[in-house]
Order: C-alpha cells, then structure tokens, then sequence
C-alpha cells in the first residue's frame, strides 16, 4: 500500500514537471516571436535603420577637410632665355570648409610650396655668371581666409535647411512606421496566441459533446430494442450523434488553421504546437491597459505627420528655384615668400603683403515659368499630406472611441454570458436529479448539457474578443 502511494505520487510528480516543461505563457511565446519572427526583426532593423539614415544631411553642416600634395618636375623647354632649365616643386596644402546653417560658408586654408630652380646657362652668363642675383630655392606660404553669403536664393539657408529637414522628415516618417509595424507583430502575435487557446477549449467542449451523445445514442437504441421507446428516438438521437461529429470537426479545423497562424509568427513551418498554453481566463487576469480619454498619439499617425511636413520642406527648398541667385563673397590671403621657411611662414600671417578679394556673383535661371510651375507641382502635394493628414486624426480618434466602447459593451455582454452560463449549469444540474428521480430522460439531458456547453463556448469567445481589445489598445498605446 505505501509503495504503491509512493509510486502514483512519484507518477504524479513526474506528470507535473512534463507539464510545466511543455507549458508556453503568453510572455514566453512574444519573447520567441521576438527572437525568431522574421516580420518582427525586419521592422526592428527598418526602424534603427531609418533612424541612423535620418542623421546623415547632418553632414551638410558638418565642417570637411581636404589635403592635397603633389610634386613638379619641370624639364620642358622654354621659348625665352629668362626661363629656367629645371623647375622643382612640392606642394601641400590644407583646408576646412564649413556650411552654416543660417546661410555662410566658411573656408580655412594653408597652402604651402617648395620651389627649387635650375636657370640656364645662357640666362647666367647675361649676369655674368652670378647665380646669386636670382633666389634658387625659396618657400611660398599662403594662409587663406574666405566667406561667401547668399542675399537672395538659400538666404539665411532656406533652401538648404529644406532639403536637410525634407530628408530627416522622410527617414522619419518611415522609422515611425516601422516602429508602428513592429508593434503590430506583437499584437498579431497576442491574438494568434489567444485563438489558439479558444480553438483548443472548443475542440475539448466539442469532444466532450460528442461523447456524451453516443452514450445517449447508444442507451436509446437499447430501449428502442425493447419497445421502451419509439424508433425516432433512435433517430434523434443519431442525428445528435452526428451533429456533434460536425462541430468536433469544423473545430477541429478551426484549431489546426490556429496551430499554423500560432507557428507562423515564430517562425516554424511546422503545424504541430506541443506546448500547453494559458487559459482565455488566465490570460484576462494578466491583461491589462489603462484606457485613457483622449486618443494616443500613434506612431501612425506621427508618422503621417512626419511626411505632412517631409512635402512643406520639399516644397520650401523647391520654391527657392524661382530666386535669382546672389552671391557676396570675401577673401583673404597672406603671402610670404622667402629661402627660409620660418621667415616665409612669418611673413604670410603678417600684414605686409596680403591679397583682398571683394565681390559678388549673379545668377538668373532664365525658365522661371517652369522653376514656377514645379513648385506649384509640390505645393499641391504638401496641401493633399495635409488633408491626408486631418483625415488620419479623425481616423484615430474614432478608432480610440470605438475601443473604449466596445471594451463597455463586452463588458456588459461578457457580464451576461458569465449569468447565462451559470443558469444553463444549473439547468443541467436539475435535470441530472431529475433523470436520476426518472422524472426525465437522458436526451433530455443531454440538450441541457448542450445548451451550457453553447452557453460556455459563448462566454470564452467574449473573453478572446476582450483581450483582442485590450491587446489593440497595447498596441497603440506602445506604438507612441
């Protein structure tokens, strides 16, 4: 007697821990989706994507350097006796230029030659073969200063910070609704896992329906056997038996097609679901949304924001094509020449010999009409985002109302059902004491027993459509 005690309990125990080791929780199953759903890890790399690339006409304002450096040998000849043999150069030079954002573009740079000279002879033998009155080898140093203004078109950069906001607008816009898509993944995910676990407690209602009925089937055609009863009871009988072999398989059916929507979403092609899942009420205990008043912002809607103001910059930078193109610019330059490299270098950061460069550049496109007629194209567009855009507010508005409405009247529906349910159980009780007073029969029973079952499959499509909500209202309340 103990060891056999020992033994079911050893049984027992061992059935619990296969149990737990096959459940799956709701949690479990979205951190798979997560890991393995090829949807899921497009819209997350999408939207870090998009994010990065929306950085990049930040460059426009970023200062660049250019350097540069190449060697001369000048071996060809000269068609004047003043004219050198050879001529030896290495030359450098460094820059950084810089777009500003309200409009100036800077420029800095140092440029830097070492020149060595081989005159002719003919050329020294005219100055008596001194080499001395002319400077061989010397250094040229020339540190340069510029700024240019736009005064009309791009002034204070308005065509520039345009197209950089068009551009960011636009990555933006997308990485929004990546994120948007993302979360529906999880939300696809939440329901496919709940319908599962609704098809599934069907298919065991549908069972146990089914049983029920050929026992009945079966008592009836004993009694018509022994003339207790009428021959269409058999017949009525059977018709249930079959009935319920009907809803068994279109349940059945139903729970295959959710095995396969619960695989998908982790990514297994597969049709089989060895795993136990949460109960419909289980999971309505850990649901849950605070449901504000006022409508989220989602990250649909400010993504459709996002490109409402994506087409105003393109517009903007677009319109400026009309304006005639006027440029001021300004240079400085210093000069130093000199056989010594730090008295070169002294001498073009001094004052003594610089180069001034004041001036100004015109340009006219001479097809404004067209320039004129392409903005007009994108000032059509930008005012279409904008209706585009009220539209999707009141879409979002009503579609949070409508949340919150049904989330009341299931409710009050589920709230119903649950009474309904417990009538019909209590129905089916009486009439179990009934048939066991022989005031009733057993297919009596069994319509009782059928209507709770209707009754409790009734209430669980209540509970997924309650969570279906709740986990839409996640949904948008994440994606913000």
């Amino acid at each position: 007697m103990g060891k056999r005690f020992i033994g079911g309990v050893g049984l027992w125990l061992a059935a619990g821990m296969v149990f737990a080791q096959n459940s799956l929780t709701l949690q479990d199953y979205l951190n798979e989706v997560q890991g393995r759903s090829a949807d899921y890890q497009s819209c997350q790399a999408a939207a870090e994507g998009y994010e990065k690339q929306s950085h990049q006409q930040d460059l426009v304002y970023s200062p660049f350097l250019t350097a540069s450096y190449s060697h001369l040998d000048d071996q060809s000849q000269q068609s004047t006796v003043l004219a050198t043999d050879q001529t030896l150069a290495d030359s450098a030079g460094v820059s950084i230029v810089d777009k500003l954002p309200f409009g100036p573009t800077l420029a800095v740079g140092y440029a830097f030659n070492d020149i060595n000279l081989k005159y002719s002879p003919q050329l020294l033998s005219y100055f008596g073969g001194n080499s001395s009155a002319f400077l061989s080898s010397y250094y040229q140093i020339s540190p340069v200063v510029s700024l240019s203004v736009p005064l009309f078109k791009d002034f204070e950069g308005a065509q520039t910070g345009a197209g950089v906001k068009s551009v960011q607008y636009g990555f933006e816009s997308l990485q929004k609704l990546s994120v948007f898509q993302r979360e529906g993944v999880l939300f696809g995910a939440k329901t496919a896992y709940w319908g599962l676990a609704l098809a599934r407690q069907e298919v065991d209602i549908r069972k146990d329906t089914l049983d029920r009925s050929q026992r009945i089937w079966e008592w009836t055609k004993r009694r018509v056997a022994r003339n207790l009863a009428d021959p269409p009871d058999a017949l009525q009988a059977e018709a249930a038996v079959k009935q319920a072999e009907l809803d068994l398989q279109m349940a059945s059916d139903r729970e295959r097609s959710a095995r396969l929507n619960f695989n998908s979403f982790r990514n297994a092609a597969a049709g089989d679901v060895p795993e136990q899942l949460e109960t419909l009420e289980d999971s309505l205990t850990r649901v849950k949304a605070d449901i504000p008043a006022e409508p989220p912002v989602r990250m649909d809607l400010q993504a459709t924001e996002s490109q409402t103001r994506q087409k105003k910059a393109a517009y903007d930078q677009t319109y400026q094509n009309i304006y005639p193109d006027i440029t001021a610019f300004a240079s400085w330059r210093g000069n130093g020449l000199d056989p010594r490299l730090p008295s070169a270098n002294s001498t073009a950061f001094s004052t003594d010999h610089p180069t001034w460069i004041l001036g100004a550049q015109f340009n006219l496109p001479l097809d404004v009409f067209t320039a004129a007629r392409t903005a007009e194209g994108y000032k059509k567009e930008y005012e279409s985002s904008v209706l585009s855009l009220k539209d999707k507010r009141l879409s979002v508005d009503q579609d949070w109302r409508d949340i919150r409405d049904r989330l009341a009247d299931v409710d009050k529906r589920l709230a119903m059902a649950t009474e309904i349910e417990a009538l019909q159980r209590q129905n089916a009780d009486e009439e179990k004491r009934q048939l066991d007073l022989g005031r009733t029969t057993q297919f009596q029973l069994l319509s009782f027993e059928n209507q709770y079952s209707l009754a409790r499959l009734g209430r669980l499509s209540l509970i997924a459509e309650k969570l279906g909500l709740l986990a839409k209202a996640q949904w948008w309340l994440a994606a913000r």
